[in-house]
């Protein structure tokens, strides 16, 4: 499965996108108003040199871009290039890890280091394939999954009392989700996880007046 790509026109000069069409990847070049990649319309990605993650803690930058990140709707990430901790700026290791839990806490924006380029490059493409190829867990954004496996997934875990592993047990007992629909409270409860009470609540869920 091809993985398209669009990188921001300002990270050609890294090197990072020609890397990416070498392994593969369709990247298209363009202007983005919101970080410097966007894998498959779904993952937006700051990526970050270790001194210029320092220079936006430093500038107050950082958190502004955490809320633009977060407004896109999209799931959000952040790569650092190198170690934050160890640049010519005078800044406390203090106030480093203060802003890192603040992003990944607060702003629930995950932080992930790389050791260079080439790192970066494999760190986004592996982004790019579990997103389109998730194995269990769906996770549950204002951005529905591509693949028709993963929006079966997406709706199930919709459903009372459905997290992804139970979401999984049951597309894969009943197959499809017509069936799982059909399926009276009995059948509900050969599904492990789903007890009396909640296959109870199931049935009743699909039968709902209104």
């Amino acid at each position: 499965m091809k993985i398209t790509i669009i990188a921001d026109n300002r990270e050609k000069s890294s090197g990072v996108p020609a890397l990416l069409a070498n392994s593969g990847a369709i990247v298209k070049m363009d202007q983005l108003f919101v970080g410097d990649y966007m894998i498959e319309n779904d993952i937006v990605v700051e990526r970050k040199t270790n001194t210029d993650f320092v220079q936006s803690i430093i500038n107050g930058h950082l958190f502004d871009q955490c809320r633009r990140l977060r407004k896109t709707g999209r799931l959000p990430l952040i790569i650092v290039e190198g170690n934050p901790f160890k640049t010519s700026s005078n800044i406390t290791p203090k106030a480093i890890k203060g802003a890192l839990l603040s992003v990944n806490l607060s702003w629930q924006i995950p932080i992930i280091r790389s050791t260079g380029k080439e790192d970066t490059v494999q760190l986004i493409l592996m982004a790019a394939k579990q997103q389109l190829t998730p194995p269990e867990f769906i996770r549950r954004t204002g951005n529905k999954p591509k693949t028709k496996q993963s929006r079966q997934y997406y709706l199930i875990q919709s459903l009372p009392g459905v997290g992804p592993a139970i979401a999984k047990r049951l597309l894969t007992h009943f197959r499809t989700i017509e069936q799982i629909i059909l399926a009276d409270a009995k059948l509900l409860e050969k599904v492990e996880g789903i007890g009396k009470a909640k296959a109870k609540e199931l049935f009743g869920f699909f039968r709902m007046d209104k």
